[in-house]
């Protein structure tokens, strides 16, 4: 049976319901803004808050921070609450955090490499993108047709992102994908026609 924990008698729901420690464990899934980098000094308030109130027991916020402290102190003054467990999900946390920044530098170092190259690594094309023998030839027309049709179906979509993140990196990949002639049979200038929206 789960062991169960009343709330303390001053609390408004304590004769009302109560809390139960689950018997398996659950990973449980936050809501709202992620928790910050923990070497930011623009966030690093914010991130002692957050490591407070989710690793440190509390009811009332005197509980995690006095009125003369800030957060950071507070932290420091009650990291020895903080269990060991708990203490392994904080590492894993900021794991998590070098791992997309890691992932965007490369993202970022691959777009620079095929740019500069003009050319794709074949590890980095998918096993169906290698020629099939009793394939037709692509048509040119065709080609031409279906780059008009997705121009026309993501004009809207990508203007609204004008000036943004992702913007600039619809960019650098469009980018990275004229500079690989990859549709060499197609004349360089309808291509750029195409995608000058995009590429300017």
């Amino acid at each position: 049976m789960n062991e169960r924990h009343t709330f303390h008698s001053a609390h408004p729901q304590s004769t009302s319901h109560l809390i139960i420690k689950r018997s398996t464990p659950v990973v449980p899934v936050l809501i709202g803004p992620q928790i910050p980098r923990r070497e930011r000094e623009d966030t690093h308030e914010r991130y002692c808050r957050a490591l407070l109130t989710l690793f440190v027991p509390w009811r009332s916020v005197q509980d995690l921070c006095e009125l003369n402290q800030t957060w950071s102190e507070a932290l420091e003054a009650r990291r020895l609450l903080i269990c060991s467990n708990s203490l392994k999900i904080i590492e894993n946390i900021e794991l998590l955090h070098e791992c997309k920044h890691d992932r965007d530098e490369h993202l970022h170092q691959a777009l620079l490499e095929a740019q500069n190259e003009n050319s794709i690594e074949p590890i980095l094309m998918p096993n169906y993108y290698e020629g099939d023998e009793n394939a037709d030839e692509d048509d040119p027309e065709q080609l031409l047709q279906m780059l008009s049709i997705v121009n026309e179906t993501t004009t809207n979509a990508y203007s609204a992102l004008a000036g943004t993140h992702e913007q600039r990196y619809v960019r650098d990949a469009l980018q990275a994908i004229d500079n690989t002639d990859r549709f060499a049979l197609l004349n360089g200038e309808l291509i750029t026609a195409i995608f000058r929206k995009y590429l300017v």
